[in-house]
């Protein structure tokens, strides 16, 4: 059984032990009015009422309608229903007039009271609490009125008698023969908290505690860091109260506890931490520098987060044993001294100039890189359209070369060929010549150059046929013409 458990029965049997001793005068026909009947009716009842015995018109106290009148006659409280009193023996006395609508009339030892619907009201008798719940009442001694209070009053307290109604999100912290009793909002919805024990303890101004989210500005701190530089700090911390029972019973002033516990903890952590580890390293942002900038306020948030997360990690495990569960730590404040400050701000304009080189160098790095990786790329651009060049020529040499072969072949296998291509010869030959020479071979037949047979002409040589070209006949033109002269050359 966890300790919700057993504060909740131990409230359980409190409420059953004590509760059932406190009386309530509301069915009480002794002394409460009954609602049909009027205060005249109830006083003459009571046998407590004197009516007028001097003729009408006649009498130096006038009661009128709606009052009462308050007289000792012989040391005998008596009210005076309306109209007209003269009083002649020494041993009775006018005291007053009241309105029968007043919330307290008193006289001698008779007291009549109201409770309105939204109160409470607490009279005692014979040393014993009675509650008066709302409606009229006639009390005569020694049952006496004491107070009304509001019924929604969270703390209501008379002589032995305690009541106590605790609101969503707080607990009632008490204690009773020597044992703390914690009254939460739960145990209250059926009807108040009330006990009449003697040895009940419950202060009103400290007894009811918050357990809702509790957030603590911590004192400013001043630090000396591991090397030497007093720094000024200031946070927050945010908890709440898990098991009252615990936290109440454990520590005494829970939240004082909590808050210097956190303070001390705090200071051993910057003690522990250096300069560098705090400050930023760029105080500004400089637009020459916002990789470096950027690097540096994560630094510093990375440092804000070590502290929190050692922070976190050892309170928590601290103040968990007190029954309270830590939430979080906020650094709202970190400043440094005057002399401090100017040195960080060289240290810094230092680090962002060695910063914006290191940038530059960056820079100019990436271009370089850049232009190189442009310069190979157009390199390899050009050696593959040479190679592509080649690759052409070399096929197209390789396919002339195979023209060729083919056609030696050809000129080998067929004669028809080889004729063929002594003309193709004689033909160059002429251009190379120009249009007025003519070279021929003499061996050969004139038909075999594209002369006509049936002309029967021919051009012979008496050479042997080894040499076909030893022999020539030079033809000389003369454009439209025709030849001018033939002549021969060996």
């Amino acid at each position: 059984m966890n300790s919700e458990d057993i504060n909740g029965k131990l409230v359980s049997d409190y409420k059953k032990t004590f509760s059932q001793h406190i009386q309530h005068a509301a069915s009480d026909d002794s002394i409460r009015l009954r609602l049909d009947r009027s205060l005249y009716d109830e006083l003459d009842q009571r046998h407590v009422l004197e009516y007028p015995q001097c003729p009408a018109g006649i009498g130096l106290h006038l009661i009128r309608q709606g009052e009462l009148g308050l007289c000792m006659m012989n040391l005998t409280p008596k009210f005076l229903a309306p109209g007209r009193y003269t009083f002649l023996s020494p041993f009775n006395h006018f005291l007053g007039l009241v309105n029968i609508s007043d919330k307290l009339i008193t006289l001698g030892n008779i007291q009549i009271v109201i409770i309105n619907q939204d109160e409470l009201g607490l009279s005692l008798r014979n040393g014993e609490t009675i509650l008066l719940d709302p409606g009229r009442y006639i009390l005569t001694a020694p049952h006496i009125f004491v107070k009304s209070t509001q019924a929604n009053a969270q703390y209501i307290e008379l002589g032995t008698y305690r009541r106590i109604t605790v609101p969503v999100g707080f607990v009632a912290v008490a204690f009773d023969i020597g044992k703390q009793i914690i009254i939460r909002p739960e145990d209250t919805e059926s009807g108040p908290f009330e006990t009449n024990s003697p040895t009940f303890l419950f202060d009103k101004d400290n007894g009811f505690q918050s357990v809702q989210l509790q957030v603590r500005e911590l004192d400013e701190l001043k630090v000396n860091t591991r090397d030497g530089i007093t720094i000024t700090a200031k946070g927050l911390i945010t908890y709440r109260i898990h098991d009252p029972r615990i936290a109440f019973m454990t520590v005494q002033d829970i939240h004082g506890a909590v808050k210097r516990a956190a303070e001390a903890m705090l200071t051993s952590l910057f003690l522990n931490a250096a300069i560098d580890e705090i400050a930023p390293p760029v105080p500004k942002k400089s637009a020459g520098a916002n990789l470096i900038n950027l690097k540096s306020t994560e630094d510093n948030e990375n440092f804000n987060q070590h502290i929190r997360d050692a922070f976190l990690h050892e309170f928590s495990h601290k103040v968990n044993q007190w029954g309270i569960e830590l939430q979080d730590l906020n650094i709202e404040k970190l400043e440094f001294d005057s002399s401090v400050k100017e040195l960080l701000r060289k240290r810094a304009q230092a680090r962002v100039e060695t910063a914006t080189s290191l940038a530059n160098m960056c820079s100019q790095t990436e271009i370089a890189m850049q232009e190189a990786n442009r310069a190979k790329q157009q390199a390899q651009i050009q050696a593959e359209a040479s190679a592509f060049v080649t690759r052409t020529k070399a096929d197209a040499d390789f396919y002339a070369a195979q023209q060729h072969v083919e056609a030696a072949r050809l000129l080998q296998e067929v004669p028809l060929s080889a004729q063929l291509e002594l003309k193709r010869l004689d033909v160059e030959i002429i251009k190379a010549t120009g249009e007025r020479t003519t070279f021929m071979p003499m061996n050969m037949q004139i038909g075999d150059i594209g002369m006509s047979a049936d002309r029967g002409s021919s051009l012979t040589s008496s050479l042997p046929s080894r040499n076909r070209f030893a022999n020539l006949v030079t033809v000389e033109y003369y454009g439209a013409l025709g030849p001018k002269a033939v002549t021969s050359s060996s």
